[in-house]
């Protein structure tokens, strides 16, 4: 298996969601999970960022005219489904379908057209880049689907190749979270139940290792390592493709 990673940067004007990310760079949108197949296209996004980006964002990722993924200079004529699942201040969930047969020329539907069904990839926005990652079979033609892409782009826009390699970003997800021990997770589990981590705190770190019946620098010890895994996985999440 191989990691092809491109971006498309973004003009100020290019994209009216890009433009949103642009505007508020502590916004960010991550591709939970996005399946793409002959069959149409299906797809979790999780967008955080300031309120005021949320409110702006409300009024054009949903809007079915518009094409949230379109990088090209030709029409797109979009049947796009959207439904909010979650909806905080600071926090959307978004649920997309697009289904077979749509006049749409998205990224995921270029790579589907040149890598075939079966993907699996990431993508995320955050200020003027949109970044995408696909895990993809060895002899895959990630050539022709650079080719394609670069083809396709409109001029106030810019593609970027990253990396075609060794799948360093899922295998290190995977190692990352065996680090985290059926002990640790215990731990901050137990934790949060009992309302360690509540502001006031419902418990002590003293009365939680009496209810767990282990020693109390054990408990510290295996919070320590588990809370060091939960900032370490956030970090990397959040910082992907800057460090």
């Amino acid at each position: 298996m191989r990691e092809f990673i491109f971006t498309i940067e973004y003009e100020r004007g290019a994209d009216p969601v890009m433009d949103v990310f642009i505007d508020h760079p502590s916004a960010q949108a991550r591709t939970i999970s996005c399946h793409v197949s002959a069959n149409g296209l299906w797809r979790l996004d999780r967008i955080a960022g300031p309120e005021t980006a949320l409110d702006r964002l409300d009024d054009i990722f949903t809007d079915s005219v518009h094409c949230n993924e379109c990088i090209g200079r030709r029409h797109c004529h979009t049947n796009w489904e959207y439904e909010i699942l979650v909806r905080t201040p600071t926090c959307r969930l978004i649920y997309t379908y697009q289904p077979a047969g749509s006049d749409c020329w998205s990224i995921p539907h270029l790579a589907s057209c040149y890598l075939g069904d079966g993907l699996i990839c990431d993508a995320e926005r955050r200020e003027n880049r949109y970044e995408w990652r696909f895990l993809v079979c060895d002899d895959a033609p990630v050539g022709d689907l650079y080719d394609g892409l670069r083809e396709e782009l409109r001029d106030d826009l810019e593609l970027g190749f990253q990396q075609v390699g060794r799948p360093s970003y899922w295998t290190d997800e995977a190692i990352t979270i065996a680090e985290l021990s059926h002990e640790q997770r215990v731990a901050i589990e137990a934790a949060v139940e009992y309302g360690y981590y509540r502001t006031p705190r419902d418990i002590s770190l003293t009365d939680l290792a009496d209810e767990l019946d282990i020693p109390f620098s054990t408990l510290q010890y295996r919070l320590q390592q588990a809370e060091g895994w939960i900032v370490r996985r956030f970090a990397t999440r959040s910082t992907t493709g800057r460090v």
